[in-house]
């Protein structure tokens, strides 16, 4: 059924108190993916609603076209879902990489994105997504100037649909942000934002790099971070019980893939101005895609990404078997994980709600599919059923 809702609340003697599974779809497959939904954001906003916001991908699935923002809620814990909101339709222009996050104190909430595939701007909310003032440009202050003028080879986008052309000649991707609930508020008050450009590493050979800008005026003027390495892209951070930020990255590197590419991870000691330690978190096995991360409580993160590590007949696009992992060592090691969802899956998001359960929302196809982008699911769980292996979905 493309509608469904199943709960698993069991006992299981000698085994916590009540685990805790449920799940529905909120995004369901339309006729030829038009519209498709596409790289979820989930939030609690301070009312404590739970808001799912997307791409809404008006011309199918591909990367560029005609791209809204929207958004569903839920006030019952994602139970039920309302209807679709749409917070920006910037007519026939492409909007992307939606990043949120909340400002605690203020109450506010923030919706990072690329307007038009090519500069920074945000939305902001004050009534829990009941209305949205925006949008506002902070691109020159995010940049550096030299990123505007990039030209080189790059890499075909599969899912373009054939479409770059329209973009000019010699364009490429220059700019990201985020996806999903990436903003952090650190313990300072910063407002710190992932985002992504490219550089020529010479000969005109481009690659992705990773990087961060933040505000420490509650968001009135914003400043450019540091640069996080080299094959570093679509990233999360999460402040660590120290102070110190890490970062966990989608992987680039075309010399490790397809088969032995590692989520990346780098370390921040002054809140996003510099980075330094660089390398694989050798657990995280990803096909080349965003993973979400969040912290569950003072001792336990959790990250969320296909765990697939082969291209396969039936998965040529190697995303599937979409694994929830914790860490009790802020993000050092990973356990093995649990299979959320065996089939064909891709971006995902994370949330930990008021009452200590999980939301999560993620892009998935039918078993005997190959299209990771038909549908949006969200699923709620709890630690007890996370961490009992005998619990399955």
């Amino acid at each position: 059924m493309k509608s469904w809702l199943i709960t698993l609340a069991l006992t299981i003697t000698g085994f916590g108190a009540e685990p805790l599974f449920e799940t529905t779809c909120v995004f369901p497959i339309t006729p030829k993916n038009k519209p498709n939904y596409r790289i979820p954001a989930i939030v609690e906003a301070p009312n404590g609603e739970v808001l799912v916001i997307c791409e809404k991908r008006n011309d199918g699935i591909g990367d560029i076209g005609n791209h809204d923002i929207v958004m569903k809620r839920s006030s019952d814990k994602g139970k039920t879902w309302n209807d679709e909101q749409v917070i920006f339709d910037d007519e026939d222009r492409t909007c992307t990489d939606i990043t949120v996050g909340i400002e605690r104190d203020a109450k506010k909430l923030w919706l990072f994105f690329l307007r038009d595939k090519k500069q920074f701007h945000y939305f902001t909310s004050l009534d829990s997504g009941a209305t949205w003032q925006g949008p506002v440009s902070i691109h020159e202050q995010v940049i550096k100037p030299e990123w505007e003028t990039l030209k080189g080879k790059t890499e075909a986008d599969p899912e373009s649909g054939g479409r770059a052309a329209a973009w000019g000649k010699d364009w490429a991707q220059r700019y990201g942000c985020g996806p999903g609930n990436a903003m952090v508020q650190l313990r300072s008050g910063r407002l710190l934002v992932p985002a992504r450009h490219r550089e020529d590493i010479g000969k005109g050979r481009l690659r992705s790099f990773a990087h961060c800008f933040f505000s420490d005026d509650h968001g009135s003027t914003w400043k450019l971070g540091g640069t996080i390495g080299i094959n570093t892209s679509e990233c999360q951070f999460v402040e660590l019980t120290n102070g110190d930020v890490r970062v966990i990255s989608r992987n680039e590197s075309s010399e490790d893939a397809p088969d032995n590419l590692r989520h990346l991870t780098a370390i921040s000691h002054d809140g996003g101005e510099t980075w330094t330690d660089l390398h694989r978190l050798e657990e995280l096995i990803t096909p080349r895609c965003h993973g979400a991360v969040e912290r569950f409580d003072a001792s336990t993160l959790l990250f969320a990404s296909p765990a697939s590590p082969f291209r396969q007949k039936e998965h040529p696009y190697g995303r599937y078997n979409l694994t929830i992992r914790v860490s009790h060592d802020d993000g050092e090691t990973w356990s093995a994980g649990k299979t959320l969802w065996p089939h064909p899956a891709s971006y995902s998001d994370i949330v930990v709600l008021s009452d200590h359960s999980i939301g999560f929302i993620y892009e998935r196809g039918d078993k005997g599919s190959d299209h990771y982008w038909d549908e949006l699911h969200y699923a709620r769980f709890n630690m007890d059923w996370l961490t009992n292996p005998r619990l399955t979905p």
